[in-house]
């Protein structure tokens, strides 16, 4: 009998050998089909060119590189009129905290030209390993071939492509809060809140919610860092500006256009995902930046109360597997996100195909669905600038198949995510496993 197992193996051997070089073949030449598409997009086309504003790497161009130039140079970056008339950029910098400045200093170290690339690098590596560590903390074994393959999806996702092309740093935010939410360490859960809080837009709904599903301590630890930190580093701009009166001035008024802005305005902003546009889109109601706010407000209110009542189904050592996605829901949905935000929902995909998600409490109908969202606004097609283009003739169609499908799909994701924790059991059973990287 065992003859017969051992000849029966090693006829089945080769014929597995074959199917796995296949797969090898076809993720390879996926991952290089992909690289040479993103290379040639964000490379060839990057630009500091005036007429080209909205060319690829206008954000790490506008709201990174000069903006570090200019605190490197002595200047307070906030202030638009004259950052806008001293460098070579389009877009004025917004009120992001001078840590953000901080951790993108070392660019500034490098001609313009060098950090651009070495930004698309640095993404490039990052979308791949993000892709592994999510892979691990949703409790699949991130094989090569795996890692490969599913990387060249993210990379190719309307998320992706939007994180390489416009050089924005949203994999950093999105490895805070996935620190955040799954360490089970308080004070590694608290520098991943404190990571996520470089960026207001990512950091707040992580707190706020993050304290709301019971982890309080950790939440207002990184909180509090990160507002020490902020304070400190803005030290020296106030004395650039002449006083915090005038700073507060130069703040308030960077803000006060922003929301105005071309890229930002819900009437006019093609990037944007967050749940205002999709009253822009659907029904052509452009909100108020006051009503804006509140209605982001009354999202972060609404999961932030499903979240505490809930807390106790919660396990000890990470978050149960639907506050992960609903949270992760909340930040993509906020105020003031674009499409390259998406990112941060690359550990949900992943934890939704398990058919034990949260544990086997929440229904595979319910789970597909919340599922079928995301991919809905990842891979939506009118997204891709060729199909865009094609119509471009009808502004209201573009409108709605584009920004609105995509910010319509995550909202619908919302609910879904939200009714599956709303739906959780009075008591849940602790995952018999944690991931290796967030267990004790």
């Amino acid at each position: 009998m065992d003859t017969r197992v051992a000849e029966q193996n090693s006829h089945d051997r080769p014929a597995m050998t074959v199917k796995r070089r296949r797969l090898w073949i076809g993720a390879i030449t996926a991952a290089v089909l992909a690289l040479a598409f993103i290379i040639r997009t964000a490379v060839v086309n990057y630009t500091t060119d005036l007429d080209a504003v909205w060319g690829t790497f206008w954000d790490f161009r506008d709201g990174t590189y000069y903006a570090v130039r200019a605190a490197l140079d002595g200047r307070v970056p906030w202030d638009v009129p004259d950052y806008m008339a001293n460098y070579p950029v389009g877009q004025a910098f917004r009120t992001n905290p001078p840590t953000y400045l901080a951790v993108h200093a070392p660019f500034a170290l490098l001609g313009y030209s060098a950090a651009a690339i070495t930004m698309l690098i640095v993404n490039m590596v990052g979308i791949v390993l993000l892709t592994r560590w999510s892979l691990m903390l949703a409790r699949f074994r991130p094989t090569a071939l795996v890692v490969v393959g599913v990387s060249t999806l993210v990379a190719v996702s309307t998320a992706g492509r939007n994180v390489l092309f416009s050089g924005q740093s949203a994999i950093l935010f999105t490895v805070g809060t996935y620190l955040a939410l799954t360490a089970s360490r308080e004070r590694i859960g608290a520098s991943g809140v404190f990571v996520s809080l470089i960026k207001p837009t990512f950091g707040v709904p992580v707190t706020l919610l993050t304290a709301a599903a019971g982890r309080t301590k950790r939440a207002w630890r990184g909180a509090a860092a990160a507002t020490v930190v902020a304070a400190v580093l803005m030290i020296p701009f106030i004395g650039r500006a002449g006083g915090l009166g005038p700073m507060i001035d130069i703040l308030f008024d960077n803000l006060t256009g922003a929301t105005n802005s071309i890229g930002i305005s819900p009437e006019t902003s093609t990037g944007r995902i967050d749940i205002p546009i999709v009253f822009a889109r659907f029904f052509g109601i452009v909100l108020s930046s006051s009503i804006q706010n509140l209605l982001t407000l009354i999202v972060f209110g609404c999961a932030a109360l499903l979240l505490y009542r809930r807390r106790t189904v919660f396990s000890l050592g990470t978050y149960n597997d639907a506050a992960i996605v609903l949270i992760c829901f909340a930040v993509a949905t906020g105020i003031y996100h674009s499409v390259y935000d998406m990112i941060v929902l690359v550990l949900p995909v992943f934890l939704l195909t398990r058919d034990d998600f949260a544990g086997g409490a929440v229904s595979s109908r319910m789970r597909l669905a919340t599922l079928g969202a995301i991919l809905v606004a990842a891979f939506n097609p009118f997204k891709i600038d060729t199909i865009a283009d094609m119509l471009a003739g009808s502004e209201s169609l573009n409108g709605f198949l584009g920004p609105g499908l995509t910010a319509g799909a995550l909202l619908v994701g919302l609910s879904r995510a939200a009714a599956m924790v709303w739906n959780l059991p009075a008591r849940h059973t602790k995952p018999t496993e944690e991931p290796e990287e967030v267990r004790e």
